[in-house]
Parts: structure tokens; sequence; C-alpha cells
């Protein structure tokens, strides 16, 4: 009786996997690469930044770094893609602004919509969680490390809930909503 229901089981995980297609393993893959932003920053300019943010819910420091890339980050893999981050942290409240993908100069030039599409702003802290805008999946429950000085930095960013969604992405639920 046990091995009827194992391959039974075994059978209906196949039957699922088979249904998804490429996109499945495409979807894993793409899970994958937002459960952490971690990389290097460089900068023509020497700038700063010393920020961490618990959880959102506990801000301190300040960042500001327009430079280059080299690293995961925003779900995909950079070698040198501009990158840009500001960041404000006061325990109660905070602001955070990161795109892997445009440096300021460039944001600068878009549309106010076309910036939104780009940019992951969200406010933290206690304060800052009830001025909104609450941040989208992406950054949700997110702890932010930036460290820049001078000319070179770190960004170490776990982003938990994108972890849970790869976890129960292998069983079709998709909680950050970013399966095709």
């Amino acid at each position: 009786m046990k091995r009827r229901n194992i391959t039974f089981i075994i059978g209906l995980l196949v039957s699922l996997f088979l249904f998804q297609g490429c996109a499945y393993l495409k979807n894993r893959v793409n899970d994958c690469g937002d459960m952490i932003d971690l990389g290097l920053t460089f900068s023509r300019k020497p700038q700063l930044a010393l920020f961490y943010d618990f959880i959102p819910v506990i801000p301190i420091g300040y960042g500001r770094v327009d430079g280059t890339y080299v690293g995961l980050g925003g779900g995909k893999l950079s070698w040198f893609d501009p990158h840009f981050e500001r960041s404000y942290g006061l325990i109660l409240w905070g602001q955070e602004e990161v795109t892997f993908e445009k440096s300021l100069e460039e944001l600068e030039k878009l549309s106010q919509e076309e910036r939104e599409e780009i940019l992951d702003f969200q406010r933290t802290g206690l304060i800052g969680m009830v001025q909104g805008p609450f941040p989208g999946p992406n950054y949700l429950i997110s702890c932010p490390h930036y460290i820049h000085l001078a000319w070179i930095g770190v960004v170490g960013s776990p982003r938990y809930l994108q972890m849970l969604d790869f976890v129960l992405g292998f069983t079709t639920l998709d909680i950050g909503g970013d399966d095709k």
C-alpha cells in the first residue's frame, strides 16, 4: 500500500512539473535570484553609505551612492551596471530608494511613472510605515545593508519574503506575484 501511495505522489508531482513547461524552471531560477542583493559598489567620486535597516522596522544610518554595481542585485547578475541608492534612517523613520538598472542622471531624465517602475522606494521605521508607501514584494521583508566608503562599497540585503516565495514556488504558489 505504501508503494502505491508513493508512486501516486511521484506521478502527481511529475504531472504538475510537466504541465508547467519551461516557465516553471525559469520562474524557479528567477525566484532564486530575487532572494538576496549581494555585491560591490564602485563610484568615480568619493561617496558615503553606512545604512542598516532591520526588517524595515529599525532603519539607522545614511547612504547615497551613484555608481556601478558588480554582483547579484534586483534579481539579476550585474557586471558594472549602473546603480543608485539613497537611504536615511533615524530609528523610527527611514526612507530607501534603490535601483540596479539606472544612475541618478538616467533616473532624472525619466517621467515620474517610469522612475517609479524602476526605482524601489519605501519608507521604513514605525513612523515611515504609517506614512507609506508600503514596500512591494521585492523588499517587503528585507534587511538592507549598504556600506560604501569613498570609492568602493558592499551591498548585502537578504530578502526574506522572496526566500519564502522561492521555496513555495516549487509547489507552484507565487506569493511574490512575479511568476509568469
